[in-house]
């Protein structure tokens, strides 16, 4: 893990890598764009998430069960994986462009992350946007972390970490800094950031990447979920939405991943950057070749990238 000239060097990928890109390319260009509304195109991309899985279904995990917990107007629905002797807490924000996506769209990844590091796994299946734009969704975020760090021995555990994907793991982030500022009575012993969106006016790879690169994201659409997230163009500076601005000392330690192949693979590198200067304690993994959401899907390289995070969370919590 690190950064040097050696990272980006290698460009034969792996064949499955660079055939998954390309899949994954041609059926986001099928979809079409833009959407005829968030809606609509939220139901559209659970249904294609669905065809690609084994006979078209979603997997369901057998030690997937919900709960839920209160926020301070209503209640947020959480999809909780039981590990059997819990070593910690997992609190998982599920990625989507803070548009689409839910807490049971990743059970297999999910299940994965319980046995690799024994820990319980709360995902949280939070209001998305453009229904719930920010702060709004944010806040919802954070008092739903808040409540399960401040019950986690109901859960049978006594330390915790937190992690997302894309979308989630920005507001991963954000409820972290959050919590820096105003501490739960379960610190964060580590965040498992992967291949996020951390600055909403877009870093130059996110402002480069057209349908001819593959994969699940390009330019035009990323400007589209930001702005359904944050509408206003001023909140898209704002550390809260974005947090490559933030104020970044202070964190648990943060493992950053991301592929050589992914339009945000700007913000993983700024960010690292910017953690380190903050002082605070961070590790970097970048995949050769590996494009966004590569880790939740069937290719060579998720196996090592996944294990090398539970490896990181497993060490997190016996320090």
């Amino acid at each position: 893990m690190g950064l040097d000239e050696s990272t980006f060097a290698q460009t034969a990928y792996a064949p499955d890598v660079v055939e998954s890109n390309a899949a994954l390319g041609a059926i986001v260009r099928e979809m079409g764009w833009p959407p005829d509304s968030a809606q609509a195109y939220r139901a559209q991309a659970r249904e294609r998430l669905a065809a690609l899985a084994p006979g078209g279904v979603l997997p369901r995990s057998a030690l997937a069960r919900e709960i839920t917990v209160p926020l301070p107007h209503g209640s947020m629905r959480v999809r909780v994986f039981d590990a059997p002797t819990p070593t910690g807490l997992y609190v998982h924000v599920h990625g989507g462009g803070w548009v689409v996506g839910a807490a049971d769209e990743q059970d297999s990844y999910l299940e994965d992350l319980v046995r690799g590091t024994g820990q319980t796994v709360a995902s949280l299946d939070y209001a998305l946007a453009p229904e719930r734009p920010f702060p709004g969704q944010l806040d919802d975020c954070e008092a739903a972390a808040r409540h399960l760090l401040d019950h986690v021995r109901d859960l049978g555990a006594v330390t915790a970490t937190m992690g997302g994907e894309s979308a989630g793991a920005n507001l991963a982030l954000a409820v972290a800094l959050r919590l820096r500022e105003r501490p739960a009575a379960t610190a964060l012993r580590a965040l498992n950031l992967c291949y996020g969106a951390y600055d909403l006016t877009l870093t130059p790879s996110a402002r480069d990447w057209d349908d001819a690169r593959g994969g699940v994201l390009t330019t035009e659409r990323m400007r589209w979920y930001a702005e359904q997230y944050a509408p206003d163009p001023a909140q898209r500076t704002d550390p809260a939405a974005s947090p490559l601005y933030a104020r970044l000392d202070g964190l648990p330690p943060v493992l950053l991943t991301v592929g050589t192949e992914d339009p945000l693979l700007d913000d993983t590198l700024f960010l690292y950057a910017r953690l380190l200067a903050a002082r605070s304690p961070a590790r970097l993994l970048v995949v050769p070749g590996a494009g966004h959401s590569f880790n939740l899907m069937p290719v060579s390289v998720a196996g090592p990238a996944n294990a090398a995070a539970q490896r990181f969370l497993r060490d997190a919590l016996s320090s």
